[in-house]
């Protein structure tokens, strides 16, 4: 029986294989080489893409925040469709900017538990909204104010902790960026 379910479960997956080869082979087969070439690069675009999002995003988590529109009961009396959940995206970007912004004072002050205060703030918003990158390093900045490396189990001195979480906010920063831009054109596109 267990020869059986290994031949059934390749058996699909050749079928699903054959069919666009045989499809291909009943017309000219440059043409068919062609055409996936000319694919090739929309589908590596597209999977970019997707890989972008997962390693920015947990869509998991922001559909969730997706998925209350639909108990708002749609549109807003303008018309708008996810107006709540684009005022609570919005007002994650508003909130992370000034976050950004008080971090860097933070940082020309030499002010390591405010950092870490900060770094703890904004995870938990970013955590919210499933923006992985920006929630894990915040995280890192608040051990970091703690004069601490929690992956390598060490502490550190001042000195390294503020270089550490000065190169973390400018890393910060651009996964944000990445991530405000993929939203942004996620609610374009939903209007």
């Amino acid at each position: 029986m267990s020869d059986t379910k290994g031949q059934t479960s390749t058996s699909p997956e050749k079928k699903v294989e054959d069919k666009p080869a045989a499809s291909s082979s009943s017309s000219t087969p440059a043409k068919p080489e062609s055409t996936e070439k000319t694919t090739t690069p929309d589908v590596k675009k597209e999977e970019e893409k997707l890989e972008l999002e997962e390693d920015v995003i947990d869509m998991e988590t922001f559909q969730q925040i997706m998925d209350m529109d639909e108990e708002d009961e749609g549109d807003d009396e303008d018309g708008e469709k996810h107006a709540f959940s684009k005022g609570i995206v919005w007002g994650y970007f508003e909130q992370a900017e000034a976050t950004f912004k008080d971090m860097e004072a933070a940082i020309v002050a030499e002010d390591l538990a405010k950092l870490s205060s900060l770094g703890h703030f904004l995870k938990g918003s970013s955590a919210a909204l499933g923006i992985i990158k920006v929630q894990a390093s915040c995280e890192k900045m608040q051990h970091y104010g703690n004069l601490r490396d929690e992956e390598a189990g060490v502490s550190l001195g001042a000195p390294e902790a503020l270089k550490r979480i000065k190169e973390l906010l400018t890393a910060c920063k651009k996964d944000y960026e990445v991530a405000k831009n993929w939203m942004e054109n996620l609610y374009e596109e939903d209007q």
